[in-house]
């Protein structure tokens, strides 16, 4: 009787004898690897970057799917328009807004929480870090309960403190075209400073001990021990939160849809928000908004490139 044929092996790209064979089969089999990603990345990112490009050179009915093609039409008529003018300045002052306070602040915070003083505890840590967790709506919701001209409780302690003289004094935050846009940055300020702390944390601990010790001998007290030890130290970590934030404040949505809906009077409308405002609301204008992407994509890369042209040398790297 025969014997029965072994099932048959897979074949490993190693095993291979021919040289040129075993380097395409090992080849096919890490791009097989990699497939899954490269769908996804080709699905979800350069497929979309092609089409809204296509879409913002032209013309697209706002219900229905007949293009015309104009060309640069839609670029031009955003740079030309005072109104598209207008969100990029409240673009500017919103990143003006959040982007240095949050950072000074994430550094005094990352500074004390430093010390091992019994003020500030791990559970103190986990407390600050909470806002990032948070979703951006429960954020935006928290906070218009905070600032309702009514029942909020920031109006009722700046009464109780005596920065007004009663709560009719007091700003409608949300509904002041003055105070609306502060009220944003204070919102988004909150909501990602536990991730500038956490970063700049480790940037602080990560400094070396044997810097301070020598300071100390030499008669250097704490505020010369920040001032020439810790922030230039520090700086490789700052630059990072720098460009980090930077660009997290030219794509806030949550918070601005949430509190004002970029009212009142376009007062809180930045590029983002108005990409979703006429792509989506009322009438849409796909292709112009499409080219406002483009133009947003443009500001964040030449703000990039500004930082790491200009202020990457000022950075002290150990």
């Amino acid at each position: 009787m025969s014997q029965a044929t072994s099932p048959a092996r897979q074949v490993h790209p190693s095993a291979v004898r021919n040289p040129r064979l075993r380097k395409v089969l090992s080849s096919i089999e890490g791009y097989l690897y990699l497939a899954p990603t490269l769908i996804g990345l080709a699905i979800f990112v350069y497929i979309p970057i092609v089409t809204s490009f296509r879409l913002s050179l032209n013309r697209i009915a706002p219900f229905g799917n007949q293009m015309r093609f104009v060309g640069l039409d839609n670029y031009h008529r955003l740079l030309t328009s005072p109104q598209y003018w207008k969100t990029i300045k409240v673009t500017f002052l919103f990143m003006l807004g959040t982007v240095p306070t949050g950072l000074f602040l994430a550094v005094v915070i990352a500074i004390l929480l430093s010390y091992p003083t019994r003020h500030f505890t791990s559970v103190h840590r986990a407390l600050i870090f909470v806002p990032v967790i948070i979703s951006s709506a429960v954020a935006g919701v928290l906070f218009r309960w905070l600032y309702h001209p009514v029942v909020g409780y920031l109006n009722y302690w700046m009464v109780q403190i005596g920065l007004f003289d009663s709560m009719k004094d007091a700003p409608n935050w949300l509904a002041s075209p003055n105070w609306a846009l502060l009220a944003v940055i204070i919102a988004t300020t909150w909501r990602q400073l536990g991730f500038n702390v956490i970063i700049a944390l480790a940037g602080v601990q990560n400094i070396d001990n044997t810097f301070y010790d020598a300071a100390k001998v030499d008669g250097a007290n704490l505020y010369h021990r920040i001032r020439h030890i810790t922030l230039p130290l520090l700086s490789p970590t700052l630059f990072f939160l720098l460009i980090i934030n930077i660009i997290y404040s030219f794509q806030v949505f949550g918070e601005i849809h949430i509190l004002t809906e970029g009212g009142p009077g376009r007062a809180t409308t930045t590029m983002v928000y108005s990409i979703f405002y006429d792509a989506f609301v009322g009438t849409p204008m796909r292709g112009l908004a499409s080219a406002q992407a483009y133009i947003l994509a443009l500001f964040i890369i030449v703000m990039s490139y500004v930082n790491f042209a200009i202020i990457n040398k000022r950075v002290h790297y150990q």
